[in-house]
Order: structure tokens, then C-alpha cells, then sequence
């Protein structure tokens, strides 16, 4: 039976790559994305993930069982905090929510965070609360609770990300899987924006320290295998995608103590 598997975010970037990979092996991909899908995949569904109604109608439509569920879709610091959350949290989420009876036993779940999670400074409470948000109201009071600049947001978002992934991982046991993966800087159509939200000097520094930046396709591959059931004893944990930045922050820091 052919493996179906839908990716967010198909478009442009990780998610584009990684429908053009899946589509390569043989598997029949739903995308789903606000722009128009260049792979050819086998449907598209336009979908704003900021439109929390139309998320749901979409999910809807999705009939037969799902190998794998890869939420790639993203938005950078650079847009409202407002869209941040609802983006990259709150839609991810509920189009998840909605289509997990159609993950079929044995599946996946692969949602695509960042190596910027390490950089929320808000509890795991707070993190919690935003992980059961189910509106646009809701979110505005969370944010009047625990307001962010629109760079900030983007860490939380992918901090909640990584929470929310774990704790799917232990609800779905033993039937499916749910994993995330962390990216570091991708030379994707938005890195400008992320040089802007993040400042150009550290995302230059990153690229510095391991030699360039990643391609999408690199990030992809990762999230391929992880969607593949050669990858059935890999669950519940966070997979850092960054080809060695932490390993080489840790050595310059040790290197920079002993120097001193």
C-alpha cells in the first residue's frame, strides 16, 4: 500500500524539499500551504494556518489513513507576535489534533522546531497554557498575560513546539510516534528575515562556526527518516539539526575559560 503522508509548509523551504523527497520514494504527499504547491503532490490544500476555521474544515476533507504528519509550516520574528503563535502553535496544533484518527498505527509525527527554543524565557507553565489554546481570543488573553516582543515569540512558539511534541509522543504510545526536530539557520527563502529578527552578527556567527549554513534539504532528510518506519524506536525526543553549532559554542566557551 502506497504511504501517505502529509507536510505543511510545502510550498517553499524544508517543507518544499521534503515533499520532493517523499514524492521521490513513492509516497503520495498532501500539501499544505497559503501559497501554491510547485511540487506536484498528489492534493493541495490552500490553507492559512492563521485561520483557525478554515484549519479545521480542511481537516475535514482528509480522508483514508496518514503514514506520517510533518508540520513544517512556519512563520519568522519578523511578523506580529499574534501570528507567531497562531502559526507556528495554534494552527500546527489543531490541524494535528484533527487529523491524529487518520494516523494510521505505526506513524509519525514530525514537527519542526529550532535550536532558538533554548533561547524562551517563560515557564514551562506558560508553555503548558499556550499548548491548549483554541481561538483567537484565547490567545490574545495569553498574550496579555505574558506579552512578547515579536522576535521572543518565535522562541516560545518553537520552546511550545518541543513541549507539545514530547507530551503527543506519550499519548500516542504504542500506537505512533511524535518527534521533533530542531533546526539552525537554512538557507530558506526567510533567512533575511530571521538575520533581521535574530540579528545578521549571530546569524553570521552560526554560519561561521560550522562553515555555512544548511540547506533545506539537509533538514528534510532528517525529517524523512524520522517519518519512516526504519525510524520506529526514535520517539519523544527533540533532534537538533544543526551540524555541530552547540558542539562547536561548547568548545569555543571551553576554550575561551582555559585561556583565560
Amino acid at each position: 500500500m502506497t504511504r501517505r503522508i502529509l507536510v505543511t509548509g510545502a510550498a517553499s523551504g524544508v517543507g518544499l524539499a521534503l515533499a520532493q523527497q517523499l514524492i521521490g520514494e513513492g509516497v503520495e504527499v498532501l500539501g499544505v500551504d497559503r501559497a501554491e504547491i510547485p511540487a506536484p503532490v498528489a492534493r493541495a490544500l490552500r490553507v492559512d494556518l492563521t485561520d483557525f476555521a478554515a484549519v479545521r474544515e480542511a481537516a475535514a476533507t482528509v480522508t483514508g489513513p496518514l503514514a506520517g504528519l510533518a508540520n513544517v509550516a512556519g512563520v519568522p520574528g519578523t511578523a506580529p507576535a499574534s501570528t507567531v503563535l497562531a502559526v507556528n502553535v495554534v494552527g500546527t496544533r489543531l490541524l494535528t489534533e484533527a487529523l491524529l484518527p487518520r494516523l494510521a498505527e505505526g506513524g509519525a509525527v514530525v514537527t519542526v522546531a529550532s535550536i532558538a527554543a533554548h533561547r524562551n524565557t517563560l515557564p514551562a507553565e506558560a508553555l503548558d497554557r499556550l499548548c491548549t489554546v483554541d481561538s483567537h481570543d484565547e490567545l490574545a488573553a495569553w498574550l496579555a498575560e505574558h506579552p512578547l516582543t515579536d522576535a521572543a515569540a518565535y522562541d516560545t512558539s518553537k520552546a511550545a513546539l518541543v513541549a507539545w511534541s514530547a507530551r503527543l509522543a506519550a499519548r500516542l504510545l504504542p500506537r505512533a510516534r511524535a518527534v521533533s526536530v530542531s533546526p539552525g539557520p537554512v538557507r530558506t527563502p526567510i533567512l533575511a528575515d530571521f538575520r533581521a529578527s535574530m540579528g545578521a552578527d549571530s546569524i553570521d556567527r552560526a554560519g561561521a562556526l560550522v562553515g555555512r549554513h544548511a540547506e533545506p534539504g539537509e533538514v528534510a532528510a532528517v525529517a524523512r527518516f524520522l517519518l519512516n518506519p526504519a525510524a520506529s524506536w526514535v520517539n519523544g525526543v527533540d533532534l537538533p539539526v544543526e551540524g555541530g553549532l552547540g558542539a562547536a559554542r561548547a568548545h569555543l566557551s571551553s576554550t575561551e575559560r582555559t585561556t583565560r
